[in-house]
């Protein structure tokens, strides 16, 4: 069967090429390219999409997908979708709204539930693709969900195409390691509990001063001062810490810089960097979210990097990664997980506790096969739209 798809966001301005307007409601959202949203999927077919006006003009047996873009929590409202196409999804069989949120691993079934009752829309006409793992393939309140793997679709375009990105070669790599003088480099910007305590792991045990670390986004964000004190306050921090935060946690939270950000995109890329990457032998990175499992373009930017990593958080981000065919270095960095400050100040403890030069002839005696392994396998795998979209037809039974 083909399938057509349907856009509620077209854009009327013939220079702007295949954007999508008024996303969030706001008409700011910069996040509406179509390659950035779709287009980076191997397989998708942008000469397949159509605005609105086109659902009564294609074939009536063809499957009709009207593509909605939500962020939940950020925002999540299916009012932008003209009354004439939730008719057509609620009374004609072969068209269905395709609801895409993928930025977050986050998802709330009970807004999508919501949201189709406040707008009349059939619930079994619904299909969600999410990064959410735990909900691949449910069905809830009549809703489909089903994952997808966005995040590493994104990051292999990006590198692939962007010229600010600095691509490290085999050699160069090995080359990098034989003179690095950082363990390690942890990008931490966009604060969020998990880093700050990450943060506070590193300086309250010395291990700061021998890896290149971030930790600075506030300082572009409105009210940086007000927003950092309610990460510390907050109570994720407080069950990181068991008993709560220690009194001198603020006292290790200053900012620390490595390049200048000049705007708060959560997605940031500068060739500034290349220099502390090549001078780090390990990849610390405290993902977007700590306790779910979100692999975004922090993960597959070490990846990409030719350098062994270790995930923050969740442990099943690594089986993650496992089951799709990388390496992870647990053994390296002798610990299976870091989900609370007892665990983190344990790792620093190990790396501080050993030689550089330990570190650097293991990497380059038993690793650099397995890193080489997974940067292949980032660069060559697939993120096929057409086996999502088998998915979707199963899902619907068509």
């Amino acid at each position: 069967m083909t399938v057509h798809y349907i856009t509620c966001h077209n854009n009327d301005l013939p220079y702007n090429g295949l954007s999508f307007t008024d996303i969030d409601r706001k008409n700011q959202n910069h996040n509406n390219d179509i390659n950035f949203l779709y287009g980076h999927f191997d397989n998708f077919p942008i000469q397949q999409v159509y605005s609105e006006q086109w659902v009564d003009l294609l074939p009536n047996e063809n499957l009709k997908l009207v593509l909605c873009w939500q962020q939940t929590p950020s925002f999540m409202d299916l009012s932008v979708i003209d009354q004439s196409l939730i008719q057509h999804v609620n009374h004609n069989p072969n068209v269905y709204l395709l609801c895409v949120d993928v930025l977050e691993s986050i998802l709330y079934p009970s807004v999508y539930t919501e949201q189709c009752k406040h707008n009349n829309i059939n619930p079994e006409k619904v299909i969600v693709l999410t990064s959410n793992y735990e909900i691949n393939l449910q069905k809830i309140d009549g809703i489909n969900y089903i994952t997808i793997e966005y995040w590493e679709s994104l990051t292999r375009q990006h590198h692939r195409w962007m010229s600010n990105i600095q691509m490290t070669s085999q050699s160069q790599r090995i080359t990098a390691n034989k003179t690095a003088s950082k363990k390690f480099i942890s990008l931490n910007r966009n604060l969020k509990p998990a880093r700050a305590m990450w943060k506070y792991a590193m300086s309250a045990s010395g291990l700061q001063s021998q890896g290149h670390i971030s930790y600075l986004l506030p300082r572009v964000c409105d009210d940086a001062d007000k927003f950092h004190e309610d990460i510390v306050q907050s109570p994720i921090l407080n069950d990181m810490f068991y008993n709560g935060p220690p009194e001198d946690i603020r006292e290790h939270l200053d900012y620390q810089e490595l390049d200048t950000i000049i705007n708060n995109h959560p997605v940031s890329y500068n060739k500034n960097l290349n220099s502390y990457y090549n001078d780090s032998l390990l990849n610390i990175i405290t993902e977007s979210h700590h306790s779910t499992v979100f692999l975004t373009e922090k993960t597959f930017k070490a990846i990409a990097q030719r350098q062994p990593f270790f995930i923050l958080g969740n442990p099943d981000m690594h089986k993650r990664l496992r089951e799709k065919g990388y390496y992870t270095f647990e053994k390296l960095f002798d610990t299976t997980q870091v989900m609370n400050a007892h665990q983190a100040l344990a790792l620093c403890q190990k790396l501080l506790d050993r030689d550089i030069e330990d570190i650097r002839q293991e990497i380059l005696t038993d690793w650099m096969p397995k890193i080489e392994h997974n940067f292949n396998l980032f660069f060559n795998s697939k993120c096929d739209w057409n086996h999502t979209m088998l998915l979707v037809k199963n899902q619907i039974n068509l």
